[in-house]
């Protein structure tokens, strides 16, 4: 993990070499499955204690706008061949363990032509309900910036400190609240599929947990 704090920002676009050349075939070498992972093999290095909070997230788009389902990538294994599996929205959602990436294996994609890219966040790692407890939260603010004060030496100087969490949702947001120990609820901003939370606001650190009118998807972490 020893480039993590090189990111700078909590989502970082890293374009991957999978340019397109005429005639080429449907099945195309991206090269090393590693590089469509930057510091997830740093990240999975650290103890489990230390990140079960927080994660890596990588999603594959697409210049082109290829739509995700149509997006196959490949890798041979010892058992044979394992494919990435995306969300709609590009994600991966099975990465490859230490073992596999130990092995080196070449990925492979079906598309032809047009430009790829990996897209890299830092996310929460929590049960995403209707109510969320604030102390999570803070556990994974926390996890985040101590992996990147630990592993980035003095160059961790230099890194934003990650302070927002933002709750990602299907559709519009619904309404969201932090309920603080009085039981007074304080509404979170809300603009359009996101909901955004700063913990450590002089007015949000008596915070109990925090409510919404639906569960959210996934949660990002900022600055």
């Amino acid at each position: 993990m020893k480039q993590l704090t090189e990111m700078g920002f909590a989502l970082l676009m890293a374009a991957l070499l999978v340019s397109s050349a005429a005639g080429q075939s449907e099945a195309r070498e991206v090269g090393p499955l590693a590089r469509l992972f930057p510091h997830w093999q740093e990240y999975l290095s650290l103890p489990a204690t230390d990140r079960s909070h927080f994660t890596l997230a990588y999603v594959i788009g697409s210049s082109r706008s290829v739509p995700a389902e149509e997006i196959r990538i490949w890798y041979e294994n010892g058992a044979g061949e394992s494919e990435l599996v995306l969300d709609a929205g590009g994600q991966v959602l099975n990465p490859p363990d230490l073992s596999v990436l130990a092995a080196e294996p070449i990925a492979w994609v079906n598309q032809p032509q047009g430009g790829m890219s990996v897209s890299l966040s830092f996310q929460a790692s929590l049960e995403l309900g209707e109510e969320i407890a604030r102390l999570d939260t803070l556990l994974a603010l926390e996890q985040a910036n101590q992996a990147m004060r630990s592993v980035g030496g003095v160059a961790a100087l230099f890194a934003p400190s990650f302070k927002t969490l933002v709750f990602l949702f299907d559709g519009a947001a619904p309404a969201a609240w932090a309920v603080h120990a009085d039981g007074s609820r304080t509404p979170l901003i809300v603009q359009e599929s996101q909901a955004v939370y700063r913990p450590n606001d002089r007015n949000l650190r008596d915070v109990d947990h925090l409510v919404f009118g639906r569960a959210p998807v996934r949660v990002l972490l900022d600055s």
